[in-house]
């Protein structure tokens, strides 16, 4: 099997992340990653904000609870790092783009010994007023919207894989 493949096949969403936080340079050589997503036309217009503070990322998941009333336990499962990509909100290929971005953090994370979980709720709530506000004292660009975020940290307890469907590929020769 090839290794990208082993990397794929391998990777879960996490759900329960330890305390302890993901090295800067780690992030670093993650968010490369996703800056070399494929995007439509070339344009590469997201952005990526790193929260590498746990004490921000439960002060986001907090807030966020409290706008799409999650309850007060959210906290995007304790993880320690959290990544926002964002996109010009009037880009035509905003959820193409900022998709394939999400996959390739998502994938070099796991490559680098780290565990993710994709978090759609950011992206939901995000032109909520306090939302934005926190959004933009991040660094989120104010003509952005979320395209959707990544809960990163080391893992504190495994997820087992679930069977794929079947009937999901056809092919016409």
């Amino acid at each position: 099997m090839s290794e990208i493949l082993k990397v794929i096949k391998e990777r879960r969403s996490t759900r329960a992340f330890k305390p302890a936080q993901v090295p800067l340079e780690t992030v670093r050589q993650i968010t490369e990653a996703a800056t070399w997503a494929p995007s439509g036309r070339s344009t590469q217009n997201w952005h990526f904000t790193v929260i590498h503070s746990a004490e921000k990322c439960l002060e986001l998941a907090k807030a966020v609870a409290k706008a799409d009333n999650r309850g007060p336990d959210y906290n995007f499962y304790g993880a320690p790092t959290h990544i926002i990509v964002s996109c010009p909100r009037d880009s035509e290929h905003a959820f193409l783009d900022g998709g394939a971005a999400m996959q390739n953090i998502l994938l070099m994370a796991h490559a680098l010994g780290v565990g993710s979980c994709w978090i759609n709720q950011v992206r939901v709530v995000c032109n909520v007023p306090e939302i934005r506000a926190m959004l933009h004292g991040y660094g989120v660009p104010d003509d952005h919207d979320v395209i959707g975020s990544v809960a990163l940290g080391y893992i504190a307890k495994e997820t087992p894989a679930k069977p794929r469907h079947e009937g999901l590929v056809t092919i016409v020769e």
